[in-house]
């Protein structure tokens, strides 16, 4: 993955999600997207559709 794509994928996820913090994709796997947030906890992601959702909301 490029950069102008992780940027994408990050815009995406902290629009969706209403962020207010900054985050990292550390790891793609298909749909779903490991991230780190500036305050140094690791999240999973994935993508249904055209939104994001926590693993656990699944």
């Amino acid at each position: 993955m490029d950069a102008k794509e992780e940027r994408k994928i990050i815009e995406e996820i902290l629009k969706d999600r209403r962020l207010p913090h900054s985050i990292e994709i550390l790891d793609v796997d298909g749909d779903k997207y490991t991230v780190r947030n500036n305050f140094g906890s690791t999240i999973i992601y994935y993508k249904k559709g055209e939104n994001y959702f926590l693993e656990e909301e699944l």
